[in-house]
This record gives structure tokens, C-alpha cells and sequence, in this order.
């Protein structure tokens, strides 16, 4: 993976968190519309610790690394325990909004994936056009 497509992920997050709040705002839902941005601040912070723990902790062939990453899980997973438990006692918050957050992070980055991907296959048809050479048919 390229360094510069998670920097592309996070304009995209910003990008649908802008879509969202313009639509909570519009319906008059100023609750929502901070839920939405404290799930999607989660999601983006869970993605932003994936982008600097995995290159420094994944070294092929080490042990430690595995050990390392079980800890870095079981620390972010308490963590957002925590954070659940005060966003559920905060009775304010739109629990389904703030989880909407976390759902639009994930859903920029498999936008970001499935864009990706298919740039990558229209290339491939731009060097074989028709299918024929990819194939081993060849049209007439």
C-alpha cells in the first residue's frame, strides 16, 4: 500500500463527515450531529493508530511483534470501553449516531479500497483492450 493512501482515506473521512453533518443540521439534530463526530473522531483515531503501530510493529519474522501487537489491542480495546461507558451514562449522545460515525470511517475506507481496485483493473483492460490478449481470444 501506498504511504500516500491513507493520507487520501483521511480526506475522504473529512469529506463524509462534512456530508453528515450537513444532513443532521438540516434536520435541525444538533445531538446527532455530535454523536456523529465522536464516532467518526473514534473511527478516525482507530485508523490513524492502525496507520503508525502496524509498519512499526509487523517485522517479518519476530515474535516480539505479535506479543506487541495483543498488547497494543488489549490497551486500544479497553480504551474504547471506556469511552463507551461514559457516551452510555452521557445521556445526550445518539448511541445509533456516534455508531454511524464509526460505520462512515470504515465505509470511506472500503470506498477507498473498491476505488482503488477498480482503477487498477481499468488499467489493466486500457493494456489489453477487447480482452483478447488477457484472455487468449482473440476477436475479429
Amino acid at each position: 500500500m501506498e504511504p500516500d493512501f491513507v493520507k487520501k482515506i483521511y480526506k475522504s473521512v473529512i469529506l463524509l463527515w462534512g456530508l453528515a453533518l450537513v444532513w443532521c443540521l438540516a434536520l435541525w439534530k444538533l445531538w446527532l450531529a455530535v454523536s456523529l463526530t465522536l464516532g467518526m473522531a473514534l473511527g478516525t483515531a482507530i485508523l490513524a493508530s492502525f496507520a503508525y503501530i502496524i509498519p512499526r510493529i509487523i517485522v517479518p519474522g519476530a515474535v516480539k511483534s505479535r506479543k506487541s501487537l495483543i498488547k497494543y489491542a488489549i490497551l486500544k480495546y479497553l480504551l474504547i470501553a471506556v469511552l463507551l461507558f461514559f457516551l452510555v451514562r452521557w445521556k445526550q449522545v445518539s448511541l445509533l449516531g456516534f455508531c454511524g460515525g464509526i460505520v462512515l470511517v470504515h465505509a470511506a475506507i472500503l470506498a477507498k479500497f473498491a476505488g482503488a481496485y477498480m482503477v487498477e483493473r481499468r488499467k489493466k483492460q486500457k493494456v489489453c483492450p477487447g480482452g483478447g490478449a488477457a484472455t487468449g481470444t482473440e476477436e475479429s
